[in-house]
């Protein structure tokens, strides 16, 4: 019989966090779900503690396959998915209660919305909120400020999504039959590839969100930094390839290449490398004048200029 929702819960060695990403995903009311748990290979005991879980919930499906990374993971279990709509979850988020049913009842009711997302709050080891995603993005959620409904629809979503990456994975719920016609994640991408796969949805039909957090996104260690420079050579490829189809904007090319070039200089930034960071919020600045680029620009000013001053004085 066919299920409500298809929840996809890639795993790589996340046998300590899979537990509490199951038990948010059990206790979702009102729906016939279906949960497939893609192992890619883990050595860390997810096996064993999959085998379990199998046979202790009926709701429960693991697939195993030797180790091909998170996109083809997701990939595989799209084309195994039993269900009018498909959820993602990674295997260290988790969910707050009656997150599913809202959405979906959405997209019940708004048959060409092809994909719901909301907002979600970034957690530390000991899920103590940090900040959630939309205060980082208080310019997208203002926008929408005149619709007096949960879910918000997004005018224009390709230009709106292009200049401003807000779409937790674990927040997603899409269409099986659009998230195919969009032809999945794309496996050539080294990173991003859940933002390009946004992208080709909103080209397929309605996108909308709620300002609700219904999703716990836990900042693990070294997580933030351990693929950035893999994470922004994607995105600019992205933007290079999206930035070309006839619906974009030239004003969304422009803030986008800023949003870009912003990261960067946040990157050179962490990495210590001010004098680069310092050229990258310059460029950032005069794509896009914004005051957070002002802001970086004249903190990283700050940091190289004060030193020397100190210097000058001294000698």
């Amino acid at each position: 019989m066919s299920k409500d929702v298809s929840v996809i819960i890639p795993n790589y060695n996340c046998r300590t966090f899979l537990p509490k990403a199951i038990s948010s995903v059990l206790q979702q009311t009102g729906l016939n779900i279906e949960i497939i748990i893609i192992d890619d290979g883990s050595t860390d005991g997810s096996n064993e503690w999959l085998n379990h879980a199998e046979r202790a919930f009926n709701q429960v499906r693991v697939i195993r396959q030797v180790q091909r990374g998170v996109v083809a993971a997701r990939n595989n279990a799209i084309q195994k998915a039993n269900s009018e709509f498909i959820a993602f979850l990674d295997a260290d988020d988790y969910w707050f209660a009656n997150k599913l049913s809202a959405q979906i009842n959405h997209m019940r009711k708004n048959q060409q919305c092809v994909l719901t997302f909301t907002n979600y709050l970034h957690v530390d080891m000991q899920y103590e909120g940090i900040i959630d995603c939309f205060s980082f993005w208080p310019e997208f959620a203002s926008k929408y400020t005149n619709q007096d409904t949960e879910y918000k629809a997004i005018s224009d979503p390709l230009n709106v999504l292009l200049q401003a990456n807000v779409v937790g994975t674990s927040s997603v719920v899409v269409r099986r039959d659009a998230i195919i016609a969009a032809g999945g994640f794309d496996p050539t991408l080294r990173s991003a590839s859940d933002w390009d796969c946004w992208l080709r949805i909103a080209m397929l039909g309605d996108v909308a969100f709620s300002e609700a957090v219904t999703m716990g996104y836990l900042m693990r260690p070294n997580s933030i930094t351990a693929n950035r420079i893999n994470r922004l050579e994607a995105m600019a490829e992205i933007i290079e390839r999206i930035g070309h189809h006839p619906d974009i904007l030239p004003q969304t090319r422009k803030r986008a290449k800023a949003l870009l070039i912003e990261f960067y200089g946040e990157y050179y930034r962490e990495s210590g490398d001010r004098l680069n960071a310092l050229k990258h919020a310059f460029i950032a600045l005069s794509l896009h004048p914004h005051k957070r680029n002002v802001k970086n620009l004249l903190h990283d000013f700050k940091y190289l200029l004060v030193p020397n001053i100190q210097q000058g004085i001294t000698n």
